[in-house]
């Protein structure tokens, strides 16, 4: 398994191995293009197995933001279904956690939604903790179908120290 920033080139390969609706892949590439974010793609040789999202100007949450103004913020962590339990969500939090030591910050934060334990489960022991911080985060997102759906979700902010935090 390699994880790299997706390119350009990559999105031919997303599309046609990984179709998603609303054209997801595309969103986070020219958010990645922006300099907003870092687009994390997990691959074993052109099969794309998942992918996740470094979130540079911090948690999306507004408590999260306030309570962690210096954390970066690790969201849109996905695993296609078939390489699910395999490792693929670690390592792509793995590479995350790298990328934010390189460039020389220490606080990284996820948001978990309370109805998906599994998820918690997984970033606690990955080492991350409980803040006790909540925000609800609403979005719209188009299903396979091609139908709009809307989401009203509560997340808590789970939050680590990667690196030498007594650097800054």
């Amino acid at each position: 398994m390699h994880i790299r920033p997706c390119t350009q080139h990559d999105l031919e390969a997303l599309r046609s191995h990984w179709p998603t609706p609303g054209k997801v892949h595309e969103a986070h590439y020219a958010q990645q293009a922006d300099g907003r974010v870092t687009y994390l793609v997990a691959w074993r040789g052109d099969d794309p197995l998942g992918s996740g999202v470094v979130q540079w100007s911090g948690c999306t949450g507004p408590n999260a933001q306030e309570t962690f103004p210096e954390a970066v913020e690790i969201n849109h962590l996905q695993v296609r279904s078939d390489y699910r339990g395999q490792g693929v969500g670690s390592r792509l939090i793995n590479a995350a956690e790298e990328l934010v030591r390189q460039a020389g910050r220490h606080q990284v934060g996820v948001g978990v939604a309370e109805d998906n334990p599994d998820a918690e489960r997984l970033y606690v022991r990955l080492g991350y903790c409980k803040t006790g911080v909540f925000d609800v985060t609403e979005y719209d997102w188009v299903t396979g179908e091609g139908r709009r759906q809307h989401e009203v979700e509560r997340d808590q902010l789970l939050l680590k120290v990667v690196g030498d935090a007594t650097d800054t």
